[in-house]
């Protein structure tokens, strides 16, 4: 007997401005058979760029050995893997997260097997890309907040 699971995943725009607040809820799953049933239970943030994209499971794909390639479709690259994409967000992540660290570090940290090294190549324009916006955002931040205090 087979026993299929229906749900619905969500894939947050994944790009170099992308909040890291918004990265957390990518590839979180609802429907009858998961922990969130609804869209509305999940509280996604506000003007969080998403979409939904269905799944479905069958007892006999769950078991197996190879299980069949999912894809992350909603970001900057494309089509990517779902294994692609985890390393992805975590390079976002790390941009926001580690102010000290440059787009080499970054990428030699997450792809220290070269298992997906031409990915390594794409990504590095990316956190490059990420890196400037947040220097450029803290720089801004730094500006408002010395002109607010000086001038009152």
């Amino acid at each position: 007997m087979t026993n299929k699971i229906f749900g619905q995943e969500i894939q947050i725009f994944l790009d170099y401005n992308t909040p890291i607040e918004h990265i957390a809820f990518d590839g979180v799953r609802f429907g009858q058979q998961f922990r969130y049933k609804s869209l509305d239970e999940i509280g996604l943030p506000e003007k969080c760029s998403f979409k939904i994209k269905p799944i479905q499971y069958s007892s006999d794909t769950l078991f197996q050995e190879k299980h069949p390639i999912e894809t992350h479709d909603n970001n900057v690259f494309g089509i990517i893997s779902l294994e692609e994409a985890k390393l992805l967000k975590k390079g976002l992540q790390m941009v926001k997260m580690y102010n000290n660290l440059t787009s080499l570090e970054i990428i030699s940290r997450l792809f220290a097997d070269n298992t997906h090294s031409r990915f390594a190549e794409k990504m590095k324009n990316l956190i490059d890309q990420a890196l400037l916006c947040q220097n450029q955002n803290k720089e801004s931040k730094d500006l408002d907040n010395h002109y607010t205090t000086s001038h009152q």
